[in-house]
């Protein structure tokens, strides 16, 4: 229950103080009579963050006509069964390690921090609704993002959530310093907006990032019908030129050419030929396979003529949505993910658009790992996050997304731009303003003229070295007072014999 309620700090519902429900478990933890008891409560309070937080992962069964119920279960009580896991060694080696109660929360706070850390790298991680999501609340929050990053802040988030946890075991004084930090965050975060440059993009007589971003609402349950793709082409047409000028780039959604590249290359390129201005360029989604029959889900720059100028593949793969872990020994499969694996793409490629610039490619799940402009090569001038969400319909999920999108904009102090094939299309500027959006469940386009980016930022230079830093002094303080603690207990029992 503690874990479910906390939960409604995230996005989209904002409620920022019922994170501190997490304090009635840590307590538990805290107090408990050993290990083992710990590991439980800290697998209760993990389970219902997630049962709470990605309970619509499971409408994706019934995007379709054909309803998946055999495997509900899974979707609705595994995928939290399996995500809590990460909270087990926490709550256990915080009971291990620490001498005391007070203590006992503060290894609790550090190793879950490690511990969410590590959800989103392992097994090609899942760093879905980390508490530093929390952040997203409010754009003044959210300008600490640029310092600390998620995972950083998901240690502040946690901190804060312990506050009633460290009053009740008699850290009164640290728990009203930790209550301070999120206001204080949210007046640095406000002065460094002021202090920023205005989000409007060019002038109207000039505008050399001017872009058109489409939203068609295709059904997922008619998204591969080939009798009805004449028809869903002639809506992403339309949407993208019957309003006039039409901007020099055009972004369509993912797979929002909906047929293999290979196979149909002449349809896409007459696609294009007819919705460009004569000097245009278009990126798309489009599935595609490759020389040795690897399917791949990748974005296309394609040039007015039809000409593809570079493919960009998707590098992270959603588990159980395009490929399957173990596929041999899980007889459901098929049902899951079909009945063939995406491969990842194995490099990045950088869309190059004379008057845009360097524009760094992002399909669907992608954009929810930080650090997505770090690499060798010169800086990205714009972030393009292209994907689906109508797999789930009128739920938190695209709006979850869409909050972890914005948050890489403010991580890297560089513009994104997300078109949805429905779900949220929207664009930010590098500080994470909005520039502007299509809503969930509309059809239609926008045209917004996107800034430069701002100065690198912290987060992007130093990326994880702030976090191993506090992780580390919070080492060296909680060892150093779990050993007073000791010695002060031996000198008590020596005083009394």
């Amino acid at each position: 229950m503690a874990g479910m309620v906390a939960s409604l700090c995230l996005p989209p519902f904002g409620l920022v103080p019922l994170i501190a429900a997490l304090s009635w478990p840590a307590l538990g933890i805290a107090r408990a009579r050993s290990s083992l008891s710990a590991a439980r409560i800290g697998a209760a309070a993990g389970f219902g963050w997630f049962l709470a937080s990605t309970w619509w992962i499971s409408l994706s069964l019934f995007a379709s006509d054909e309803g998946y119920w055999s495997v509900l279960p899974f979707a609705v009580f595994g995928i939290p069964a399996l995500l809590m896991l990460f909270w087990i060694p926490a709550a256990l080696l915080a009971r291990r390690f620490g001498v005391y109660p007070a203590s006992r929360l503060v290894w609790f706070l550090g190793l879950l921090t490690l511990c969410e850390w590590g959800r989103g790298y392992i097994a090609t991680g899942f760093p879905w609704n980390a508490p530093g999501y929390l952040f997203s609340a409010h754009i003044s929050l959210l300008q600490s993002a640029s310092v600390l990053g998620l995972f950083g802040l998901t240690l502040v988030a946690l901190a804060f959530a312990l506050v009633p946890a460290f009053w009740v075991v008699g850290w009164r004084k640290s728990a009203a310093m930790i209550l301070l930090v999120l206001p204080l965050m949210a007046v640095a975060g406000h002065i460094r907006l002021t202090d920023l440059p205005a989000s409007e993009g060019a002038s109207e007589a000039n505008r050399p990032k001017w872009v058109r971003l489409v939203q068609p609402m295709v059904a997922q349950d008619e998204k591969w019908n080939k009798q009805r793709r004449p028809e869903h082409l002639a809506t992403l047409q339309s949407l993208s030129r019957d309003s006039m000028p039409v901007p020099q780039l055009v972004i369509w959604p993912e797979s929002a050419f909906a047929g293999l590249l290979n196979d149909e290359a002449d349809l896409l390129s007459e696609t294009v030929w007819s919705t460009l201005p004569f000097d245009g360029w278009l990126i798309s989604g489009v599935p595609r396979l490759d020389s040795q029959s690897r399917l791949f889900n990748s974005a296309a720059l394609i040039r007015a003529n039809g000409k593809i100028e570079m493919l960009y593949d998707k590098r992270r793969l959603v588990p159980f949505g395009e490929f399957v872990p173990f596929r041999d020994f899980l007889p459901f499969a098929d049902i899951i993910a079909g009945p063939t694996d995406f491969s990842a793409g194995a490099k990045n490629a950088i869309f190059s658009v004379s008057g845009y610039g360097r524009i760094q490619m992002l399909i669907c799940y992608e954009a929810i790992f930080p650090g997505v402009a770090a690499g060798p090569g010169p800086r990205p001038d714009i972030l393009v996050n292209i994907t689906n969400d109508g797999w789930f319909g009128d739920s938190p999920g695209p709006w979850q997304h869409l909050a972890q999108a914005r948050m890489r904009a403010v991580e890297e102090g560089i513009p994104m731009v997300r078109v949805a094939n429905t779900g949220v299309s929207a664009a930010f500027d590098g500080a994470g303003r909005q520039l502007a959006m299509i809503g969930l469940g509309e059809q239609g386009f926008i045209d917004v003229d996107i800034p430069p980016p701002l100065e690198v930022t912290i987060y992007a230079e130093l990326q994880q070295l702030i976090l191993i830093l506090i992780l580390f002094f919070m080492l060296i303080m909680i060892v150093s007072l779990d050993r007073r603690f000791v010695l002060r207990q031996k000198n008590r029992a020596l005083l009394e014999d």
